[in-house]
């Protein structure tokens, strides 16, 4: 009497196994691509597509998205990645995960990596391209001499911060516990010079012995104005 639905169960356990491997590597990778769960860590919250688009049309800065990330449209056939600091795609996709999402690198011959890199190849049709530029911010000050606009701030919150922060002064629909309550978090550790520790946090990220998994924003993502004008909306 029970045979019946045991075998009802297995053939469907096959044919559900069957039509995975008939699934085309690129779309497999697109999936790992928005899933936090490529990352081995229990803690990581963060997806290749939280701070990246893939977007084979569009730039390698995309306007009025202010991703951390580069849009990774055309990546493939770059050269180099990270400023020049990587040369291989999948060493470039490794410091993303082992920085920022907190998990093992992938080695070549693993699924994953295959199917990741078939989904940035198949996102890449230009072919050879140029490296991005990366400019970053060594030496970090509070902005002191810039003045910000309070709603040109709101904004480029909206399009660089809450994603991963969700609403300020109260973290509402922030992504997990870890990224931090901006500002309260900062002026309850940082009283004194709160101004010049959110700018390092944007600016350095994770580097530079700055805590947390962070990713940095780069000079060709966030101007020093557009910075200034999310320390005025935030009353800093």
């Amino acid at each position: 009497m029970n045979r019946a639905p045991a075998l009802g169960f297995l053939l469907a356990w096959l044919v559900a196994g069957c039509g995975d491997r008939e699934v085309p590597a690129a779309e497999l990778g697109e999936r790992s691509f928005a899933d936090p769960g490529l990352s081995t860590s229990p803690f990581n919250r963060f997806s290749c597509a939280t701070c990246h688009a893939a977007d084979a049309a569009a730039p390698v800065v995309i306007p009025g998205r202010l991703d951390s990330g580069y849009n990774l449209g055309n990546s493939a056939g770059r050269g180099s990645w990270w400023g020049t600091y990587e040369l291989r795609l999948l060493d470039a996709a490794n410091t993303c995960l082992s920085d920022f999402m907190g998990g093992r690198k992938l080695a070549p011959d693993e699924d994953a990596a295959r199917q990741l890199g078939a989904f940035l190849d198949a996102r890449s049709p230009a072919g050879r391209s140029d490296p991005a530029p990366l400019s970053i911010v060594r030496i970090v000050t509070s902005l002191q001499g810039l003045r910000g606009d309070q709603v040109r701030g709101k904004q480029a919150w909206q399009q660089a911060c809450a994603r991963c922060h969700g609403a300020p002064h109260t973290g509402s629909g922030r992504l997990g516990i870890r990224p931090t309550v901006v500002p309260e978090d900062t002026l309850r550790s940082f009283p004194d010079n709160a101004r010049a520790v959110v700018v390092e946090k944007i600016r350095h990220g994770r580097y530079f012995n700055i805590g947390g998994v962070m990713p940095f924003y780069s000079l060709e993502v966030l101007t020093d104005l557009q910075v200034a004008d999310l320390l005025a909306y935030l009353g800093l």
